[in-house]
């Protein structure tokens, strides 16, 4: 069909949906279906219309550019955000708010450490130390808490539907999930990093990132090597994204285009763990798979295994989780005259404290407090950074077993304890939820893994060059006049950031979700 035959077929649907044309089908469906007539009668009337062609593939491109820019905005300001936000949220929405509260932290940490140098990181040891260097405050720009959040939240995520399968006895429906969540993971997680990734060896080629860092910064910038060609400089990324991605990688890797990426072997070594613990204790009592799951994360625990800790901590959750609310169906009943053991009523009578846990203000105020103080165990300073010697955490760094200084993995002692029993404290709160079923942390929620992919390739090339830039420009002393430069840069930034985030998150890390899925599909 001549071009400009198209051009006129699209502007009249546009103009009226009753004279459109079936474009996505050959002319020979329709002929098979019994509309020959309607195509020769609808070719007449193109032809007898006096329609300039230029001005037809004028409008048609304007269109088209008009669609790929509406893709390139981020989805907040899209049309059809308010019907998405319409939606009713699901009961673990708020697992999504705190992921993308914790992935933001994750990018200020890094913000961070290429602007600023590690005495914001010490522990709070005297009134001259800087505000970020509070305890709880000190979270926003602190990194490894808020991976460690990451993997509880990706434990709990992982087990929730197949525990509640398990207990409501739907054991084929479970190992069906079950075998399709296995066979998904590892491109679930490598995929996107591969692709988000990519523009890395680009940035590299062109000499985008920067020779030198900040004067006085924590880090200095990425510098992977470059080549002569941009063939061999994706070569070089190829080679060394593979073990990235080795399932039997027995440890995180320091990639040279990405070095936040070292979570991920460790987060599908850890999925596998989860799974097979469904897997091999899908068929026992609820009593045995609890105590077998506590003594699995206490063996990893007490071994330094501490991203198998944190999802197997986040199965436990889960598992609290669904047993409080089966307490909670049943004192329901108690209330509406049900049957229920009379030794538990008994018992519950002759509690101290079951007058207080009823009211409503009580409850709260003990879930701020429980709040507060696992947010407080949770922002530990590193040994390194003056645990032992910081106001709140002597008594703490002092209980340490020796075992743990021995083995130089101090610093995994208190906070995976702490990240397990922050997502135990919110599970149970929901007054507390409510902060992350908020637009932003759900919005933030539904990005936070492309964030998490694609914010360092950024801050190592544009946020040192802007840092430098701004820091010409408003000079370095003072301290405020710094500190003005630097905030100049992590504005631009972050715009940035989010943004090629939100892109991401829509047109991979969404796809390859569908992708795996569709495979897995075709599969079986």
């Amino acid at each position: 069909m001549p071009i400009n035959q198209i051009f006129k077929r699209l502007w009249l649907r546009q103009e009226d949906d009753s004279a459109g044309y079936h474009l996505l089908g050959g002319e020979s469906d329709h002929i098979e279906k019994g509309e020959d007539e309607e195509t020769v009668a609808s070719d007449i009337e193109f032809n007898a219309l006096p329609i300039d062609t230029k001005t037809f593939r004028k409008k048609i491109i304007f269109w088209t550019w008009l669609r790929v820019l509406n893709v390139l905005l981020p989805s907040f300001l899209h049309t059809s955000t308010p019907k998405a936000e319409q939606k009713i949220l699901r009961p673990t929405a708020w697992l999504d708010g705190l992921r993308g509260v914790a992935a933001l932290f994750v990018v200020l940490h890094h913000m961070s450490l290429i602007w600023f140098s590690w005495d914001i990181h010490n522990g709070w040891t005297s009134w001259n130390d800087h505000l970020i260097q509070l305890p709880i405050i000190r979270l926003i720009v602190s990194g490894p808490p808020n991976v460690m959040i990451f993997f509880v939240i990706s434990g709990y995520a992982l087990s929730y539907k197949p525990l509640g399968l398990i207990r409501s006895g739907q054991h084929l429906k479970m190992y069906q999930g079950l075998a399709s969540s296995i066979f998904r993971r590892h491109p679930r997680l490598f995929i996107p990093a591969v692709v988000i990734c990519a523009p890395a060896p680009v940035i590299a080629y062109f000499g985008g990132y920067s020779p030198e860092g900040m004067p006085g910064a924590a880090i200095r910038p990425m510098n992977p090597p470059r080549f002569k060609t941009i063939w061999g400089q994706f070569g070089n990324y190829i080679d060394t994204i593979m073990p990235l991605s080795d399932v039997y990688s027995p440890n995180g890797l320091n990639w040279i285009y990405s070095d936040s990426l070292w979570t991920l072997p460790i987060e599908f070594k850890s999925s596998l763990v989860v799974f097979t613990m469904l897997l091999a204790l899908s068929r026992c009592t609820t009593r045995a798979r609890v105590v077998t799951t506590l003594c699995v994360a206490f063996y990893s625990f007490w071994y330094f295994h501490w991203g198998e800790l944190l999802f197997v901590g986040g199965m436990l959750v889960v598992e609290l989780s669904l047993r409080s609310r089966r307490s909670a169906s049943a004192g329901e009943l108690e209330l509406h005259g049900a049957d229920v053991d009379v030794d538990v009523r008994a018992k519950r009578s002759t509690l101290v404290w079951a007058m207080p846990l009823k009211s409503r203000a009580f409850r709260r105020l003990c879930g701020i407090v429980a709040l507060l103080i696992v947010l407080f165990i949770l922002s530990m300073p590193e040994q390194g950074r003056g645990a032992a010697s910081s106001y709140g955490f002597k008594i703490l760094a002092g209980i340490i077993p020796a075992h743990f200084h021995a083995s130089g993995a101090a610093d995994y002692f208190w906070q995976p304890l702490a990240a397990i029993f922050l997502v135990l404290v919110i599970d149970n709160a929901p007054f507390l939820q409510g902060i992350f079923t908020t637009r932003l942390a759900q919005y933030l929620g539904r990005v936070s893994f492309a964030l998490y992919l694609v914010h360092m390739l950024i801050l190592h090339s544009l946020g040192f060059w802007l840092g430098k830039y701004f820091l010409q420009l408003t000079g370095s002393r003072p301290y405020w006049r710094y500190g003005t430069g630097v905030s100049l840069a992590a504005v631009i930034v972050g715009c940035i950031i989010i943004w090629a985030a939100d892109l991401g998150s829509r047109l991979i890390d969404a796809n390859s979700r569908l992708m795996a899925k569709g495979v897995y599909t075709k599969s079986s």
